[in-house]
């Protein structure tokens, strides 16, 4: 196994690409404690991984005027996607770990990806439209991994485009880059959201109003939500609290403290004013 193996296993598993890295070094011990508490391997120094492999998900959005949020229901689907794929090089004795790394870092260090304004990478020709997972790989045996050269795509549109300043609902983005304090996704991992982000929320869970209107997304296609989705985020049924099919669609650990209901009876009461 090497890396064209790796990202052959990886097109299998639904990933459209995957780029092999140098590890991240850590020396923090309170992180890497930290880390080690959570079950993620953080500190590469000390164990014996020669590549990280940034594995791409990409995906189609769907339409601006949809509340299902595609991009979550995506990182959930590679999520589970990249659990298969280790457990799968670990019955093949290939010593593979998912990890939980500083993507952007290592996409924009390696020359992978392209840093916009809005704090977000695009890779072409993905756009920013995609979720990222990450594994760790160690040679031993036949297994041999290694980090590749990358050259960063030309061009930055960013430096003539202002679309997603203009659109953004929160004003969270302007040329000096994002304000993350302004930026509604900021507030939306805690137990409930402030009342001016349920106000101008758009989409479930997050805010896709920067990636609807990003240049480099505009020539992918848009994709319909599949009838699961449709059928799990009716409105109606989100409000009366159920909201069990949602969560599985998102992943539970973005959707506790009945945020998706509260969400729900904000996106009705806010239909009914119109």
């Amino acid at each position: 196994m090497n890396n064209e193996g790796i990202r052959k296993l990886a097109l299998s598993h639904g990933f459209a690409e995957a780029y092999f890295v140098e590890p991240p070094r850590y020396k923090d011990e309170e992180l890497i404690k930290s880390a080690e508490d959570r079950s993620i391997i953080w500190d590469a120094s000390a164990l014996p991984y020669d590549a990280a492999a940034i594995l791409v998900w990409a995906y189609a959005p769907y339409a601006a005027s949809e509340r299902i949020p595609s991009y979550y229901i995506n990182s959930n689907a590679a999520y589970h996607s990249a659990a298969a794929m280790a457990r799968e090089l670990e019955a093949m004795g290939v010593s593979a770990k998912r990890a939980e790394l500083p993507v952007k870092s290592l996409l924009f260090d390696s020359g992978v990806a392209i840093p916009l304004k809005s704090s977000l990478a695009a890779i072409p020709p993905y756009g920013t439209r995609m979720a990222i997972q990450c594994m760790l790989l160690a040679s031993d045996g036949g297994n041999a991994f290694k980090a590749e050269s990358y050259i960063r795509p030309q061009g930055r549109l960013c430096n003539t485009c202002r679309s997603c300043e203009k659109a953004c609902p929160a004003g969270a983005i302007s040329e000096d880059g994002l304000n993350v304090k302004k930026c509604m996704r900021y507030y939306m991992d805690g137990a409930d959201y402030p009342d001016w982000v349920y106000k101008i929320q758009t989409t479930h869970v997050g805010c896709e109003v920067c990636q609807q209107v990003c240049p480099y997304n505009a020539k992918l296609c848009i994709a319909e939500p599949p009838p699961e989705a449709r059928e799990a985020y009716d409105l109606e049924r989100l409000a009366s609290g159920d909201t069990k099919a949602a969560r599985l669609l998102v992943g539970k650990n973005m959707t506790g403290n009945g945020k998706l209901q509260k969400e729900a009876v904000n996106f009705l009461n806010r239909d009914k004013e119109k």
